[in-house]
């Protein structure tokens, strides 16, 4: 795996180099070193694809399965006119 395709992988996963830097306990700046490698290591290529493993788990539970869709109640106003004013606070004039 390169640095640019970790990099990909660790934006898909909402990750950051801080996070990855943690997680290796690496400093930020040898995880940006990689870049002048044709890959990096086996370590950091395992926790990624771990990662991604998990993302992946997490977005894919069931737990709407037996979600009921509820009718959408009081959403709209009896008059038909919705009151979209605000009122400004008197201590922030």
């Amino acid at each position: 795996m390169t640095y640019r395709e970790f990099l990909e992988l660790l934006e898909e996963l909402q990750l950051d180099l801080d996070s990855a830097s943690e997680a290796l306990d690496l400093e930020i700046s040898d995880i940006e070193a990689w870049e002048e490698e044709e890959e990096i290591p086996k370590s950091a290529e395992k926790w990624i694809k771990k990662e991604k493993v998990e993302f992946a788990t997490l977005n894919n539970t069931n737990e709407d399965e037996n979600f009921e869709e509820e009718e959408d109640e009081n959403l709209d106003d009896d008059d038909g006119d919705l009151d979209l004013t605000v009122e400004e606070d008197e201590e922030e004039k």
